[in-house]
């Protein structure tokens, strides 16, 4: 038995949602929907028992929170983390070669969800008992780090679950979609609106209530327009509230803009047609990679603190070049100013290995032009005036593919370390994973709601 096997095996085996006998109406599926959520959002807002905000860490790195939907010291520790991670790593091995699984058959679509089900299992109990470890190294207590396992296991299989429910059909997209969006979301709107006093500064947190505060107090306005307070880092300002509205107009413009490759199809001779590419060909997984490999080596750096002081430091010092501003300094245009070299350094790294993770991922996901050529041949379409060969029809992608991965993987790390400097609310690599899903859901609401209308529609396209 091999490991795709093993894992297959081990998914089968373990607590399941099953399909609904029959298609929800999408009324029905936007009720469930709204249930996963509220359950996750509850799950993000019930802390974990002997587990204080004294003890816990991450606290400052937002992407990673974001990414992974995860709240800090609450029951929704590890969020969607275990599943994003099973899901890329699956991904990686299957298009690599490295598994050979048929993903054009039922039986191969099966394994892999099943294997990719088990392979979440194991990371939740691995960073579950990680980050059990970590919480509770300073107690005494030996029933204290089963507890804190014990309750993010059951937790983190919950959502788990949550996710499958709705991507079976019983709601709408996918729970890993739906986390992300709410979390992002629900970091925009406390930034926005957020009425709840910073710190010991009696202003609320939200940018509207404190310009209100702000107005009626007749204090100067030229502090809310650039944050330049260390007492208040996380303060929003007007430039990061510009920002945020000038990022979302560039970041759906580029999301809506395509590459098209003139093709016809064996089914069809003589009538031409387009394949888009789109400008974004990778999307915002190389921003997501290198937020995670920061993540990562914090995590380390924080484990290692109480193996060697030494290891802590090295970690430390090259999880800060991921992080900018440094702590202490206030996340606004300003922090250019106090630490120029910081801000230099944040960049290049960002930028280059969002490129790297970006072709690399190109190759690993399927998505280089060898495979994109196999697809397009056993799908029936050809290119204008080219032989039926995949040498050709692949020399001919290699010049859009290569390109638009080199150009969009360029363009979303600069997006995100230019959202970085400018304050943006939720974070650039937020807003490009908000907008990317909430286009994906308004697709996708289209969809169901054209199928209700038009009954007929459904045997066309098979459902």
């Amino acid at each position: 038995m091999g490991f795709m096997d093993f894992l297959a095996k081990m998914g089968e085996n373990l607590p399941a949602v099953s399909k609904p006998k029959d298609k929800p109406t999408l009324t029905r599926k936007l009720l469930w929907t709204f249930i996963g959520l509220i359950v996750y959002l509850l799950m993000a807002s019930i802390p974990l028992y002997g587990v204080t905000s004294s003890n816990s860490f991450l606290s400052n790195f937002l992407a990673q929170q974001i990414i992974f939907a995860s709240s800090q010291g609450t029951l929704a520790q590890l969020g969607i983390g275990p599943v994003i991670t099973s899901g890329l790593i699956m991904q990686i091995l299957v298009g690599s070669k490295l598994i050979n699984v048929d993903l054009t058959t039922q039986e191969g679509k099966s394994k892999f969800t099943q294997a990719e089900k088990a392979l979440a299992l194991i990371f939740i109990i691995v960073e579950s008992s990680l980050f059990g470890y970590v919480f509770t190294r300073a107690t005494s207590n030996i029933l204290l780090p089963i507890i804190v396992v014990v309750q993010l296991i059951i937790a983190s299989y919950i959502i788990l679950l949550l996710d499958e429910m709705i991507q079976k059909g019983w709601g709408l997209g996918s729970g890993v979609s739906l986390f992300i969006m709410a979390g992002i979301m629900k970091v925009i709107f406390w930034n926005m609106f957020g009425i709840v006093s910073v710190q010991s500064q009696n202003l609320p947190v939200g940018f509207f209530p404190l310009l209100v505060s702000y107005i009626t107090s007749g204090r100067n306005l030229q502090e809310i327009v650039l944050n330049t307070s260390s007492t208040t880092p996380y303060q929003p300002d007007l430039i990061g509230l510009i920002a945020t509205v000038g990022l979302t107009i560039l970041i759906v413009y580029l999301v809506n803009t395509n590459i098209y490759i003139p093709v016809t199809t064996q089914r069809l001779r003589g009538i031409r047609t387009t394949v888009p590419l789109n400008f974004l060909y990778v999307s915002s997984i190389p921003v997501i990679f290198v937020s995670v490999l920061g993540a990562d080596i914090q995590l380390f750096a924080s484990l290692a603190n109480s193996i060697s002081n030494s290891a802590s430091g090295i970690l430390t010092d090259i999880a800060n070049a991921f992080f900018f501003p440094p702590q202490g300094v206030p996340h606004s245009v300003y922090a250019l100013v106090v630490d120029p070299v910081g801000a230099a350094i944040y960049a290049a790294v960002f930028i280059v290995l969002s490129i790297v993770f970006g072709m690399l991922w190109i190759d690993v996901a399927g998505l280089d032009p060898k495979t994109q050529a196999e697809q397009m041949i056993r799908s029936g379409i050809e290119i204008p005036g080219m032989r039926t060969n995949p040498r050709i029809i692949e020399g001919i992608l290699s010049k859009y593919i290569y390109a638009l991965g080199f150009f969009s993987s360029l363009i979303v790390g600069l997006i995100a370390v230019v959202a970085t400097f400018l304050g943006t609310y939720g974070t650039g690599v937020g807003l490009l994973l908000a907008i990317t899903i909430a286009m994906q859901y308004y697709n996708l609401l289209a969809y169901e709601r054209t199928l209700e209308m038009y009954p007929l529609l459904k045997r066309i396209v098979g459902e």
